[in-house]
This record gives structure tokens, C-alpha cells and sequence, in this order.
């Protein structure tokens, strides 16, 4: 089960950016219309939370994932290659398709950075680092934060620079370490948590989700008092896998 912290205390205004299952967020409405710009932070070849984010909020976006580089997109290729030998004809067009237009995206309306988000220290990118990229007029800030478990190297920094974000949707994984973290984070930060959703991919012992998607919103619009799980928007990140059931301790 999950701690009580770990379950928003309201039904809010919330619609889905990105595509189909993974890589798809719920994020609360308010929250993305308040902002004047958008941070990715994990990207890999899906740009589609960005690309959605865009046509709600027409802002600046900055994107950051150090993964992806030629190489990346070579194993990638040679991926939709193989899937032919499986009957999967089509992969290698849909590769190209995607290929080209994650390129256009970030040619005509985003800015990439092949860097590594982190603490600071060892060759990452801070928090602060990335929003000094951004001018004063393109805050609050929207952020979208996937980054593999780096992102517990940032959280001090995002609480100390809460002011300037809107809203926030991030993954945090290894969540069976890193419970207490987490749960800190929740009371300290300056925004109201508005979703979960348990990413399917793998479980604890106990069955809880090893990884959890979270929403953050600085004014949220609530609906009702009451919370329901799964939420109708929500889709399970592995549409092979079962979805799992939240529960919450009361105390």
C-alpha cells in the first residue's frame, strides 16, 4: 500500500497530452494554461507531449535528454528493421515517420539540448541552469520530468524554485526505495498534488508500482471532493500488462 500523502485530496480538471499509453500524462488544465513555456526533461524519440502541449499554450519549449544521439537512432532503425522478420512490415515506415517528424518538431518549434539533467555537479545540467535559459518573461514554467531516477537529485532545487512553475507532471521510479523522498517532497512543495498513476511495467513484492506518475498544479480547478482510480483518461503504460490498483494506507 501507499502512503496517504501519495493520494490527491481532490477530483481536478485534468485532460491528456501525449499519445496512447507510455508517454502519455494527465496534467491539469489550469496548470498549462497559466504557463508561458515548457521544459521537457526525458524526451526519447516521443515528442508528443510536447507536440500536444503546443496546441493548448503556443509557447517556447526547451528539451533535454542526453540519451539521444546517432547512435541512439541507429539501434532504433535497426529495431524496426528486425520487426519485419515478425510479420511487422510496417516498422520501418513508421520508424521513418517518426524519425522525421521529431526532427521537424524540434527544427520549427522546440529547442533541444543533448544534456543530462541532474544536480548540477559531474557534468549535468541543474534545475537553475535550464531555467536561466529562459527569460524572465517565459515564467511560470510547465514541467515534464521522466529522467530515470535522476530526478531525486533535483528536487531540493525544484522546491527552492516552486514560484516560477505552473504545474508539473513527473515519473518517479525505484519508488519502493524511495518512498520517504518522495513523500517530502509532496508536503514541502508549493503545489497541489492533482493525479497518480502507477506506471505497469513492473511491481514490488507487495504489488505496489515501481514507478509512479505524479501531477502537480499551482491552482488547480476542482470538480468534487471525491477521488476515483484509474481515472477515465488514464491508459496503462503496457497495454500487455494488467492495470494496477492504487491503495493507501490511512495513517
Amino acid at each position: 500500500m501507499l502512503p496517504k500523502e501519495f493520494k490527491p485530496k481532490a477530483s481536478y480538471e485534468l485532460i491528456r497530452l501525449g499519445k496512447d499509453n507510455d508517454g502519455g500524462y494527465l496534467v491539469e488544465l489550469n496548470s498549462i494554461k497559466q504557463s508561458k513555456s515548457l521544459i521537457a526533461m526525458g524526451m526519447g524519440r516521443d515528442c508528443s507531449f510536447e507536440n500536444d502541449f503546443m496546441t493548448i499554450q503556443n509557447s517556447i519549449i526547451h528539451a533535454y535528454d542526453y540519451t539521444v544521439t546517432p547512435v541512439f537512432w541507429l539501434k532504433y532503425f535497426i529495431r524496426r528493421i528486425l520487426a519485419i522478420f515478425i510479420g511487422r512490415i510496417y516498422e520501418p515506415y513508421q520508424g521513418l515517420k517518426n524519425y522525421f517528424n521529431y526532427k521537424s518538431f524540434f527544427k520549427d518549434h522546440a529547442i533541444f539540448f543533448k544534456e543530462k539533467i541532474g544536480s548540477g555537479e559531474n557534468n549535468t545540467t541543474s534545475i537553475s541552469d535550464a531555467f536561466n535559459r529562459l527569460g524572465e518573461e517565459q515564467f511560470p514554467v510547465f514541467l515534464k520530468i521522466d529522467i530515470e531516477g535522476s530526478e531525486y537529485e533535483i528536487l531540493e532545487e525544484l522546491i527552492s524554485l516552486t514560484q516560477k512553475i505552473s504545474g508539473m507532471v513527473i515519473e518517479f521510479h525505484q519508488t519502493d526505495k524511495k518512498r520517504d523522498l518522495i513523500k517530502s517532497f509532496i508536503e514541502d512543495v508549493d503545489l497541489e498534488l492533482t493525479h497518480i498513476h502507477p506506471n505497469n511495467n513492473r511491481v514490488d513484492a507487495n504489488g505496489d508500482p515501481l514507478a509512479l506518475e505524479m501531477t502537480f498544479s499551482r491552482q488547480p480547478n476542482k470538480l468534487s471532493d471525491t477521488v476515483t482510480f484509474p481515472h477515465s483518461l488514464d491508459q496503462r503504460n503496457v497495454p500487455r500488462k494488467n492495470e494496477i490498483s492504487l491503495n493507501f494506507l490511512t495513517e
